[in-house]
């Protein structure tokens, strides 16, 4: 009778214990900022070839993302909330300019852990628990699908994974290592 009732006991509390989204940008918004080191594979369906660059990046929440390519070309990549505001078509825009805005958005939704603002654009799966979760993104609108199959999203206290499937086939992984808080962000 005593292991019944433990055994009910366990079971009442467990949903008690459930990691949910609210709980997961929680976690991620308590890190104000975060830098570290990354390898992005490209891979091309059409050519069956992968592409790698490596990289580091700094990220300071409500701020930037400063995205710094090192391998095998150099460049800098500086993405903002202004950007992501402007993510959707502006007048005057090429399509470069709305690309790099609407990177810019889902970069800094993702990393911020910003659910909400992504439920506008996608259906969101949660599975794992706090130390090892995973985020599919499957888009809602018809016209992102044409472009977008999935985002997954993948970590434990940080964002360590990220995987985006074009609806052509084509992937993007980015790996996240080396992940240390700035000075004095997080609590």
């Amino acid at each position: 009778m005593r292991l019944f009732v433990l055994l009910m006991l366990g079971l009442l509390s467990s949903p008690a214990l459930a990691f949910d989204l609210a709980d997961l940008q929680h976690r991620l918004g308590d890190t104000q900022g975060l830098s570290g080191r990354f390898v992005q594979t490209r891979h091309l369906a059409d050519l069956d070839t992968d592409l790698e660059s490596r990289g580091h990046f700094t990220y300071q929440r409500g701020k930037r993302v400063v995205w710094a390519l090192e391998q095998p070309v150099e460049d800098r990549q500086v993405f903002t909330p202004a950007d992501a505001r402007a993510a959707d078509d502006a007048p005057g825009d090429t399509g470069d300019d709305r690309r790099r805005r609407q990177i810019a958005a889902l970069l800094l939704n993702l990393l911020d852990g910003d659910w909400q603002a992504l439920e506008r654009r996608f259906s969101l799966t949660l599975s794992g628990d706090a130390t090892a979760w995973q985020v599919a993104l499957a888009p809602r609108q018809a016209a992102l699908r044409e472009r977008l199959a999935e985002v997954t999203l993948a970590g434990g206290r940080y964002v360590e994974r990220l995987r985006l499937e074009t609806a052509d086939g084509d992937t993007l992984t980015v790996r996240f290592s080396d992940l240390q808080p700035l000075a004095g962000s997080d609590p």
